[in-house]
């Protein structure tokens, strides 16, 4: 009744199920070959029962889950197969393994940007959204007008996307005007997570008309797209010492009964001390001394993040005994406290 949980599959074990009848039998052995697939003497067979998956499953679930094994895998050696299945009869596995040949191909790669291209104009929104991702890595050259195309499409996703990737492309040296521009008219988008995905590409560049919109995905009234979208205005707030981003930040750190418990709360949180919120701080030394070992971690975290000089004792105190903090944290922590001295 309590029997013990099933052992890994070999690699014969796993190919021989990955031909079962049964789809979910199958599917688990999928998952056992991409873990093989890191063995350099069993990544051969494992890569090409993946293939077979990829390309002969008579489940679309199963060619979409070969796809993105091979992605996780990082399967360059599956270029050819990947390629292939652009032309599946399944809109999700075309996706996946754009997504996959996005992640394992060659930035520069000729064929695979030539494939690519066509889909940036496809009727099928999830498939120009993979299509995008991939063409900006892989042909960065190219990538300027293919996202300027892309924050004017039709569809949301694809939209804020773009406006996710001019903010990564970005990062260390100016965007072009135009994007400048088309990025303030977005703060007025229809849709919620473009306007947070436009802002934050703005407030990553200096523009301050970005504030409303990122002090709005803070206090809940602007949807973002996404937690990560939600978490950078966190940090832009911190780092551009949004004040008025406090009353939303502590909503979100503090429940009724104090500190709340999920990530966001702790994003919130570190965000909260860095603005000088005495509470957040406060808060902060005190999960220095908390009961276990993990809590005690985050606020060591916490603290060399938000630049706690004060907290430098605590964490000092918590060198040299892993059995109390990460030592890793507690070190870089440290490190971070000693710059801001």
């Amino acid at each position: 009744m309590f029997g013990l949980p099933p052992l890994p599959r070999t690699l014969v074990a796993a190919v021989n199920d990955s031909r079962n009848a049964r789809a979910d039998v199958r599917l688990s052995a999928l998952r056992d070959l991409v873990r093989l697939t890191r063995s350099p003497a069993e990544r051969r067979t494992a890569l090409e029962a993946l293939e077979r998956l990829l390309a002969e499953d008579p489940s679309p679930e199963l060619r979409a889950e070969a796809a993105v094994g091979l992605a996780d895998a990082e399967a360059v050696e599956s270029r050819q197969p990947l390629l292939a299945s652009f032309d599946d009869t399944d809109a999700r596995v075309r996706q996946m393994a754009v997504l996959a040949l996005g992640e394992v191909a060659e930035p520069g790669d000729a064929e695979v940007v030539a494939r690519l291209r066509p889909l940036l104009a496809v009727t099928d929104a999830p498939i120009r959204f993979q299509a995008l991702i991939a063409f900006v890595r892989l042909a960065p050259d190219d990538a300027e007008r293919v996202l300027a195309v892309a924050a004017a499409d039709d569809d949301d996703e694809v939209r804020a996307m773009a406006y996710r990737l001019m903010d990564t492309r970005y990062q260390t040296e100016p965007a072009p005007a135009h994007f400048v521009t088309r990025a303030t008219t977005a703060l007025g988008d229809a849709s919620s997570a473009v306007r947070a995905a436009a802002a934050l590409f703005l407030a990553h560049g200096g523009e301050r008309a970005a504030d409303p919109v990122i002090l709005g995905v803070i206090d809940g009234s602007v949807p973002p797209g996404t937690e990560a979208d939600l978490l950078a205005t966190f940090e832009v707030a911190a780092t551009d010492r949004l004040t008025a981003a406090s009353a939303g930040l502590a909503r979100r750190a503090f429940g009724p009964l104090g500190l709340r418990s999920d990530s966001i709360s702790w994003h919130a949180l570190v965000a909260l001390a860095m603005l000088g919120d005495q509470r957040a701080r406060r808060t902060i030394l005190r999960g220095l001394s908390a009961w276990t070992r993990h809590s005690r971690t985050l606020s060591v975290v916490a603290a060399g993040r938000a630049r706690l000089v004060e907290a430098r004792p605590a964490v000092e105190a918590l060198r040299g005994n892993a059995a109390r903090a990460d030592q890793n944290a507690v070190e870089e922590a440290l490190a971070a406290l000693e710059q801001n001295s």
